[in-house]
């Protein structure tokens, strides 16, 4: 029974208004439904979207009877037929010696910021050796990832020159690397920085422009057969918070994913090195940010495990009227709700807390 009881709402791309027409009647005949514009039925515009809903049992259907037809309804027939295969959710990734399986367990990642600037934390790592043990804490507690980053990206941040970042960050990777085997990702929007980390022992990337602010990047982590998490960012730290604005928010920020994950792919990444981040607070509202976590399940259209960072930030302090070091609670619900809405990596400042509250997320979702 369960191609006839599992239900999907999905939207298209704009498609040609003859194509979105042919769409509804194939859906149609098969029992689902089909919406589409007015000016699309009545082909006074060129293009426009279609949403479709029906069961899987529906679908399926109609992915054999799209397999004929003209104005580029092969190639969704072709995407339908992917989204609806049984590998299409890449769910596991290799760190180093480590293998996660998203489905039994969402990782934890620990962030260390070795800055004096940063919204949270700025200065509590900043000497070496407080930031190697405070790594190797993280590790104890119950991190799965330590992610470290040597410049601020808070809202507003001025750009940091590449002699300091790296003075910042290598000596720590190097020493955590030779004193443990937890996985180590490096938070940099530089491909000078990544190459050093990643020869330091860094096994992961976390590039917070989806690797749009350096052409290099992508060429750099493919040479390491590194895994890359890709961020959605509008404008750069130094602007992304004035006044940003969207004509439609989750479709802007999928097909700013898509593109950085096809970048990826042209480059030699392997798809199970990809994981991609929605971007919390990198060039939203407030509203915005509750939006993309109420509709994080979207995002698994691009077939990539996503990785949430909401720890302590605005979206929370403002919600509950509450200074950066009073936000645990706050950031421990957003955090077991985006487990719940498909997350499966969550970034986190406190690690013990966020731990056990994974261990809860994880039950209610269904992981084992």
């Amino acid at each position: 029974m369960s191609s006839k009881g599992e239900f999907y709402i999905l939207k298209t791309d704009p498609i040609p208004a003859p194509a979105a027409n042919i769409l509804k009647q194939q859906m149609l005949s098969v029992g689902g439904e089909c919406a589409v514009s007015r000016g699309a039925a009545t082909c006074t515009i060129d293009k426009a979207p279609a949403i479709l809903s029906g069961t899987k049992k529906h679908y399926l259907k109609l992915i054999e009877n799209l397999k004929y037809q003209i104005f580029g309804l092969d190639l969704l027939r072709k995407e339908l037929r992917n989204y609806f295969s049984d590998d299409f959710l890449q769910s596991k990734l290799r760190l180093g010696s480590h293998t996660f399986n998203f489905k039994k367990k969402t990782a934890v990642m620990g962030i260390l910021n070795i800055t004096p600037d940063s919204f949270s934390d700025g200065g509590k790592h900043l000497g070496f050796e407080d930031a190697v043990a405070s790594g190797l804490q993280m590790e104890q507690d119950g991190a799965d990832i330590i992610d470290i980053g040597g410049e601020s990206t808070r809202p507003g941040a001025e750009p940091l020159d590449l002699e300091t970042e790296l003075n910042r960050v290598i000596p720590v990777i190097e020493a955590l690397r030779k004193k443990t085997d937890i996985p180590i990702s490096i938070d940099t929007y530089k491909s000078a920085v990544a190459r050093k980390a990643l020869e330091a022992g860094a096994d992961l990337v976390n590039d917070i422009s989806g690797m749009t602010f350096d052409p290099q990047m992508a060429d750099t982590v493919a040479e390491f057969n590194a895994a890359v998490c890709l961020m959605h960012i509008k404008g750069t730290p130094r602007n992304m918070q004035v006044d940003p604005q969207y004509e439609n928010l989750i479709d802007e920020i999928l097909h700013f994913l898509n593109n950085s994950v096809k970048s990826a792919l042209n480059a030699g990444i392997h798809r199970n090195k990809i994981l991609i981040d929605p971007g919390i607070g990198f060039g939203k509202t407030v509203a915005d940010n509750y939006t993309i976590l109420r509709y994080l399940k979207e995002f698994e259209s691009l077939a990539q495990p996503i990785l949430i960072g909401l720890s302590r930030k605005t979206l929370i302090g403002k919600l509950l009227d509450l200074p950066v070091d009073q936000r645990l609670e706050g950031s421990l619900a957003g955090l077991a709700a985006a487990i719940i809405n498909g997350a499966s990596i969550v970034r986190v400042h406190d690690v013990k807390e966020s731990v056990r509250a994974v261990t809860i997320a994880d039950a209610i979702a269904g992981k084992n």
